[in-house]
């Protein structure tokens, strides 16, 4: 009974070593859509970011497509909104909101920070 045990903590301790460190999985080509929520985030921060520097409306569109293929703007809606109700940075919120309606994501709420960077 303890070499059983002793030979499953050394297996365990063996293959985390072996998984961690040796062979650790490496991601490669993987899509926007595959990140976590809060690096989802990021990526369209940047795409706002980028947009609002070349002004490429086609180039952020393609960006975004990967994310929502049908209406690429509500993910950027989406996400000013929540920056909105968290009280986040009034930049990243303008940018947002200009791109979402740049996009067709229209919004009451957004509407106003459009209005303002106009």
């Amino acid at each position: 009974m303890v070499c059983s045990v002793a030979g499953l903590v050394v297996g365990l301790m063996v293959g985390l070593f072996v998984g961690w460190r040796v062979w650790p999985v490496e991601y490669t080509n993987t899509t926007p859509l595959a990140l976590r929520q809060d690096r989802r985030d990021d990526y369209i921060l940047m795409v706002a970011a980028a947009y609002a520097v070349e002004g490429n409306l086609e180039h952020a569109s393609a960006r975004l497509r990967v994310l929502d293929s049908e209406q690429p703007g509500w993910p950027v809606a989406d996400l000013a909104i929540r920056l909105i109700e968290a009280n986040g940075c009034l930049r990243d919120i303008e940018g947002l909101a200009r791109l979402a309606y740049d996009l067709g994501a229209r919004s009451p709420i957004l509407s106003e920070y459009v209005e303002d960077s106009l």
